[in-house]
């Protein structure tokens, strides 16, 4: 019976790798693992650190992070929660272990995996904009409409906030579904901060 083979790939503080079987998802033009684990080991003192990265929903994400002190160490302090870049982390680790899609056809697909630093920045920053999903939403009537709805429903507190947090997005990109759905006549236009009646 042939054995599960783990992969895992050094790097300067510690070491990412993937289960034995571990699945691969596609992410844009790349395939990723669907589940990676990163392991920070204890040095000078220092806490360890171990993180669950996943693919879901066709997402990279930080699923679990965890600091552990050794028995002689020192405590887990707010400067190492400080230290710790979870975008940085998501983006870097799939990106040492992604493959870029250069062929695909009804019945297989080919994938090869681009070494550099060059080819590294290019996948993390493919894994980042598919972390925020540019692109993925599509600013449609409907959706303006379920805009239009959360806003309405949040009218008299704070309802930009409101459809920041319902679509996950910035303050910025909030703004701009709110003025989208002014522009289709679903939100009442404002002057000085007031709706129009």
């Amino acid at each position: 019976m042939p054995q599960a083979v783990k992969t895992r790939i050094n790097f300067e503080t510690g070491y990412a790798e993937t289960e034995g079987g571990t699945p691969l998802v596609r992410v844009g033009d790349r395939l990723l693992p669907q589940r990676i684990t990163v392991v920070v080991p204890c040095r000078a003192g220092q806490p360890r650190i171990t993180a669950r990265l996943e693919v879901l929903d066709g997402i990279p994400q930080c699923r679990e992070l965890s600091f552990a002190s050794l028995e002689n160490g020192r405590e887990i302090k707010q400067l190492d929660l400080r230290d710790i870049s979870i975008a940085d982390l998501v983006e870097r680790t799939f990106a040492l272990f992604s493959q870029r899609v250069i062929l695909e056809e009804s019945d297989h697909m080919v994938a090869v995996q681009d070494f550099g630093s060059g080819a590294r920045a290019e996948a993390a920053r493919i894994i980042g904009q598919a972390r925020k999903g540019k692109g993925a939403r599509k600013i449609t009537p409907a959706f303006l409409a379920e805009v239009a709805k959360v806003y309405r429903e949040h009218g008299e507190k704070n309802p930009t906030q409101a459809v920041q947090r319902a679509f996950d997005v910035s303050p910025r990109m909030a703004g701009n579904y709110i003025r989208k759905a002014r522009d289709l006549e679903l939100l009442p236009e404002v002057t000085d901060g007031r709706r129009k009646r």
